[in-house]
């Protein structure tokens, strides 16, 4: 896995650069992609913006009973998750995105992985159809 690399945008804001969700189970045959952005804010303490992508998702419906997409971020040996997040569809309905601020107090677990799921209200979970290490 490659070494997790920091880079700062245009304005001079850091940020870290993760690897791609992949496809999974009943998504493999599907065009979908999923992104997720880290960037380390200016706040006191030093604040993680994470932001999910799931690109060209179907609507939830696709996988079954369900009307939203929930993402799930956890690390390696912790029985609970990091962050839930809900996603929300794009203006085109053909992307799905969630964002949050997470409080690391500066320091990031070695690893985090994200998995994508569809839902339906906040009981019915569905398989995961993105998965990935975030970075490592």
């Amino acid at each position: 896995m490659e070494k997790t690399e920091q880079r700062h945008n245009d304005r001079n804001q850091e940020f870290i650069v993760t690897h791609p969700l992949l496809p999974t189970g009943p998504a493999e045959q599907l065009f979908i992609a999923g992104a997720s952005v880290f960037e380390i804010t200016i706040f006191t303490p030093p604040l993680q913006r994470v932001t999910i992508l799931g690109i060209n998702l179907p609507e939830p419906d696709t996988f079954g009973p369900f009307d939203s997409y929930v993402a799930t971020l956890t690390v390696p040996d912790e029985l609970e998750p990091l962050a839930t997040l809900t996603l929300k569809p794009t203006v085109d309905n053909e992307n799905w995105v969630a964002t949050t601020l997470l409080d690391f107090g500066g320091t990031l677990p070695p690893n985090i992985n994200a998995s994508v799921r569809p839902q339906l209200g906040t009981d019915r979970v569905g398989e995961v159809i993105l998965q990935g290490t975030v970075f490592s």
